[in-house]
């Protein structure tokens, strides 16, 4: 991992309230796998003090992150113009794990969810695979990246008022594609309801399932310990350290429990 002083290169408004920055790094500054996050402030003084986490959705010769506005500090990412200064921390946590033993990708994507899995899309597709992607959102400006995703995988969408592809949840074409006979693996990434959905519907058809969690963060390394989640055992994970991918039963736990 790595402190990064650098330079937003290029803003796009892939969707609305969404903007993609693309910031100066190359491949050795920030080496990073699909899932893992960067930590990112913008020189914009003392208020709001902390960095906010997000996800890559590459990295290389440009790393880049999507950025939804929601609060202070993401409006104020999402406000920023070639040339602003950023200073970048990672790459942290643990991503997703590819599997190699020929079982078909399903991604399915929520909301700014859709940024490490697209990162995952591009990775399989060089590996010479064009896997499922499954994206779910409320309305058709919930969706950015979405012709990014169509370029390397077969894509599916779901918006809940029908607006854009099949109307309603992305767990109905899940439920589909797991019907289907294929063994396949889930990647998975989105709002914490989507993700438990997403994991239930995987562990009815035996599959095994990848999700990557969402949580507020400060310190990105495990320190603050504001990101701990419960799970099955009583005990706790840290999203920064522990994850943010993580085995769904390790999350939700196993089907019989």
């Amino acid at each position: 991992m790595k402190y990064l002083h650098t330079r937003i290169t290029e803003v796009t408004y892939p969707a609305r309230d969404h903007a993609l920055l693309r910031f100066a790094a190359a491949a050795e500054d920030i080496p990073a796998v699909p899932g893992e996050f960067v930590m990112i402030r913008g020189d914009w003084g003392c208020h709001p003090v902390l960095p906010r986490a997000f996800s890559l959705v590459e990295s290389g010769a440009h790393g880049a992150v999507l950025v939804k506005a929601i609060g202070p500090g993401t409006q104020l990412l999402e406000s920023m113009k070639v040339d602003d200064e950023l200073v970048v921390f990672g790459a942290l946590g643990k991503g997703y794990r590819i599997d190699d033993s020929g079982l078909r990708p399903v991604l399915v994507a929520g909301g700014v969810g859709v940024a490490p899995l697209l990162f995952l899309a591009r990775e399989l597709a060089a590996r010479g695979q064009r896997p499922l992607f499954l994206y779910g959102a409320g309305t058709e400006h919930d969706l950015p990246l979405a012709d990014e995703i169509a370029e390397v995988a077969e894509l599916i969408i779901t918006t809940e008022d029908g607006s854009v592809g099949e109307q309603g949840l992305i767990t109905a074409p899940l439920q589909r594609a797991l019907q289907d006979g294929a063994d396949s693996i889930v990647y998975t990434c989105g709002p914490n309801g989507m993700l438990k959905a997403v994991a239930g519907v995987s562990q009815s058809h035996n599959t095994p399932c990848q999700v990557a969690l969402e949580a507020p963060m400060a310190c990105g390394m495990g320190t603050c310990k504001g990101c701990a989640v419960p799970i099955p055992d009583g005990s706790f994970k840290y999203v920064c350290y522990d994850g943010p991918v993580f085995d769904a039963e390790v999350i939700y736990g196993a089907a019989d429990e």
